[in-house]
């Protein structure tokens, strides 16, 4: 089980780091929630253990970004902040568990274990070239950068990049991503496909959708 740690209090960072691998827990650690969002970006964790009062934006800025990323992702908060509120806090924006310092290490490894042991809710993020879509969160993103996409844009984006490389016809795609059954007599789709090209371009994703000449359009990423 791979676990990240946020904490720059280095001697309490290195002791449950050395506590957590000595029961077979890989641990990554990161001093700031600028390095524990990249990490968070740039590898797989089954668990996060975030403190809350550190630089560069704070625990919480780190959580939003790592539920950005993996939904899913098992996280406890690990904080000095002891009040009812505080709790309740932690509780309300994200974390799944909360410990106040200073906390008898047997307790945190058991509070990490029984997070781990919860079922969790698995939602295949969609990965077409650079392109990565969240289909739970409704998030798309380009080169890790996310796309300001309306919820018919994501529809569109969604249905192109699950049929990848696949040529959709505009009444397949009126049917899927706006549910009709018929032919509206507009071009509905066509402006929609245009105002996503730009998007996709303008996140430096040029010649994503390919149009098919008097057929449709597919997404070559």
């Amino acid at each position: 089980m791979r676990v990240l740690l946020l904490e720059d209090d280095l001697a309490t960072a290195e002791a449950v780091a050395s506590g957590l691998s000595s029961r077979g827990y890989e641990v990554v650690q990161a001093a700031d929630a600028a390095q524990a969002a990249a990490l968070g970006r740039e590898q797989s964790f089954d668990a996060a253990i975030l403190d809350l009062m550190v630089p560069a934006g704070g625990g919480y800025a780190a959580l939003e970004q790592l539920r950005q990323r993996s939904p899913g992702l098992p996280v406890l908060i690990l904080t000095a902040r002891d009040s009812v509120a505080d709790r309740v806090e932690g509780l309300q924006r994200g974390a799944d568990d909360y410990l106040v310092k200073p906390f008898a290490f047997i307790e945190l490894a058991a509070r990490l274990s029984a997070l781990l042991r919860r079922p969790q809710t698995r939602v295949e993020v969609l990965r077409a070239g650079e392109l990565e879509i969240d289909p739970l969160q409704r998030r798309a993103f380009h080169r890790g950068a996310p796309l300001p996409l309306t919820p018919r844009e994501f529809e569109l984006l969604h249905c192109l990049a699950s049929h990848r490389g696949e040529v959709l016809t505009r009444k397949e795609l009126l049917e899927v991503v706006w549910g009709y059954h018929f032919d509206p007599g507009t071009n509905v789709v066509d402006v929609h496909v245009t105002r996503l090209r730009r998007k996709l371009e303008s996140a430096g994703g040029e010649g994503l959708i390919r149009t098919v000449r008097g057929i449709g359009y597919a997404l070559e990423a």
